[in-house]
């Protein structure tokens, strides 16, 4: 038996969240704690860390801003450009599915007028990487999952610019225990998903015939690289209170736009607009762990208070535990797999207690490949 969050939406089954004795899970207390939290205070102690680290004779970029072209991409180059007077690099680590509406937020983006490296991985690499993550790790993102921490790393470290600053701390949002205001390698092999299962990328590509060489831009920098810099990584959500629908707000007057319509597997049109797979991404987590991208959303609005949690699980039952499928033949041709294959792959991730089973213990299907989950909440 499944159990669920009293507040929000969140199972007992998503990875590295807790419970209190009341049932209430992180990401909901982290929420409360917020209230609580003096932001005028914080927004300070964030100028005076910022001003130690401007570059006072202009001969280097103040900051690195890891970017996508997403609305917190947006947000914090308008933040650290406009309000504390910085002039940063930004850092796109381009994925090999990036579609036009991710091309036109980047470069709208850079029209904010920041200079920016675009890095554009290997393709032949970065889609054996994929084949991989799907296969064996149940994740066709793994490569960009890596590459979006790695290389602003490795920029930070070639060009000696030591302060990065990431947006939201996703264990503070969306639950876990990494919260606090550091983003380094520890936080990353704890709680950054691309050490899975603490599966080194690195040795486990070159088992698939990549010399490592080629594996560059998936190797985080050493410890002696980082430290010779003294490169810090923070996230902006550990000093400024963040609230989305006031950040869309701000982000759209300067032109991100959103997608035309909800993104496949959730009610919004905001979040992860720049490539094709990242609908496969959630799909895959909602076989895994039971919950999807209307989970995350729905009880990020229940904590908001915009909806009532029932309206939330209506929304999760309404939108979550679809194939994807705008993309999906496309998604096949480059995983080089077929239909059945997919179906294979997904029976090998499922977690079989989540889901309808015929009485020979397999997993049942509809007429359009998607499986029924047993429960949503803790009655039903």
């Amino acid at each position: 038996m499944i159990r669920f969050c009293k507040k929000c939406l969140y199972p007992d089954t998503k990875p590295q969240l807790n419970f209190d004795e009341y049932g209430v899970c992180d990401a909901c207390i982290a929420a409360e704690k917020k209230e609580q939290i003096d932001w005028d205070g914080r927004k300070e102690e964030l100028k005076q860390l910022v001003e130690k680290y401007k570059c006072k004779d202009g001969t280097k970029y103040d900051c690195i801003i890891p970017v996508s072209g997403g609305k917190d991409s947006h947000f914090q180059t308008h933040v650290i450009k406009d309000w504390f007077g910085l002039n940063p690099l930004l850092v796109n680590f381009v994925p090999i599915d990036l579609i036009p509406l991710g091309r036109k937020n980047i470069e709208n983006l850079k029209n904010q007028g920041a200079d920016c490296i675009e890095f554009t991985p290997n393709p032949k690499v970065y889609r054996k990487m994929e084949k991989y993550g799907l296969v064996e790790l149940g994740d066709a993102n793994w490569p960009e999952h890596i590459g979006i921490f790695t290389v602003p790393a490795q920029v930070a470290v070639a060009y000696k610019i030591p302060l990065i600053i990431w947006g939201e701390n996703p264990q503070v949002e969306y639950g876990g225990p990494g919260v606090g205001d550091v983003l380094d390698r520890k936080w990353l092999e704890s709680y950054g998903g691309f050490w899975l299962d603490k599966v080194n990328p690195v040795e486990v590509i070159m088992k698939q015939g990549i010399e490592r060489r080629h594996l560059k831009p998936y190797i985080y920098p050493t410890d002696e690289e980082i430290n010779q810099v003294g490169v810090r990584g923070i996230f902006l959500g550990q000093y400024l209170q963040y609230d989305i629908y006031k950040e869309i707000e701000v982000v759209e007057k300067l032109g991100f736009s959103r997608n035309p319509e909800p993104k496949e597997g959730t009610y919004t049109d905001w979040e992860n607009l720049d490539t094709k797979y990242t609908g496969m991404h959630d799909y895959f987590k909602w076989i895994k762990y039971g919950f999807g991208r209307t989970t995350d959303h729905a009880s990020i609005d229940i904590r908001a208070g915009k909806i009532t949690r029932e309206e939330g699980l209506k929304l999760v039952k309404q939108h979550e535990g679809k194939i994807p499928l705008k993309y999906f033949d496309d998604f096949l041709h480059d995983m080089e797999i077929t239909r059945e294959e997919f179906y294979k792959i997904v029976d090998k991730f499922t977690n079989k207690d989540l889901f309808k089973k015929d009485q020979d213990g397999n997993i049942l299907r509809d007429k359009d490949g998607n499986l029924e989950k047993l429960q949503y909440d803790n009655i039903s």
